[in-house]
């Protein structure tokens, strides 16, 4: 392997550990020789891509690199970068696509992305759902954690329709499908015969998470498109969130490794 293949891995071992790493991190997660990792984490270090602590001889992110990162925060910050993945997205598939926020107990949409189909979907900035009732809200209902939606919401979630969740307790069985998956799909729900696929980024220095994907209509749905589409949404959504330091993609990309 490359020394620069080598460099980069370590620099995402250090995104996924979210620690500072030692020679013994690299020899035993990325299974390279220990002369061979030495020799690697001395070079990142002589040419700035990497410090080292005096006291504990372990190795965190340089001066080169964090003046890279100030840069990129500076000139994109998550919700520029969700709109540029929203672009792609409806590009790729020719779907409307959709930026959704969560505001209590509601998602609320911020921005549409009209495609180029024949078939589309329309949901003006400002139209609001039960965020149990549609993928983009249980996307963004899936950062928090079970005892933050058991607060938010009553047993029974009388206002479902469709395919969406009726209590409290299939809220938090599809929450932890959609963990697990990264992202979120609703079949006939805060709209009928709009189909939803979705999933989140947060962004950490804003505290704010954003929900983004397509919608289509319910009936041209197969069970291989809803594959192929969840691929691709979070595929979208672990790019930006890796690139903004959200944890959950970070974890999420060492799991799928």
């Amino acid at each position: 392997m490359s020394t620069l293949a080598n460099a980069m891995d370590v620099l995402k071992l250090i995104a996924r550990l979210r620690r500072d790493i030692t020679v013994t991190d690299v020899v035993n997660e990325l299974g390279l020789p220990k002369s061979s990792a030495s020799r690697t984490l001395s070079m990142m270090a002589g040419y700035g891509f990497l410090d080292r602590d005096a006291a504990t001889r372990a190795y965190r992110p340089g001066g080169v690199i964090m003046e890279a990162s100030y840069h990129f925060r500076a000139s994109h910050n998550a919700a520029s970068l969700v709109e540029e993945a929203l672009d792609a997205l409806v590009r790729e598939t020719g779907f409307t696509g959709y930026v959704n926020v969560l505001e209590g107990i509601d998602t609320l949409v911020i921005q549409m992305r009209i495609g180029a189909g024949a078939l589309q979907i329309y949901t003006p900035p400002g139209s609001r759902a039960p965020a149990y009732s549609s993928a983009m809200g249980r996307a963004l209902l899936a950062r928090a954690s079970d005892a933050e939606v058991t607060a938010l919401f009553e047993p029974r979630l009388d206002r479902a329709q469709g395919d969406a969740p009726k209590t409290r307790k299939e809220l938090l069985a599809r929450l932890a499908v959609i963990r697990a998956s990264g992202w979120a799909l609703s079949r006939g729900e805060a709209v009928p015969n709009v189909a939803g696929i979705s999933s989140s980024v947060f962004d950490s220095a804003t505290r704010q998470s954003y929900a983004f994907g397509i919608a289509l209509p319910a009936d041209t749905l197969t069970d291989a498109l809803v594959e192929r589409f969840g691929g691709i949404v979070r595929d979208a959504a672990a790019s930006v969130g890796k690139r903004v330091g959200d944890p959950y993609w970070l974890g999420f990309g060492a799991a799928e490794a």
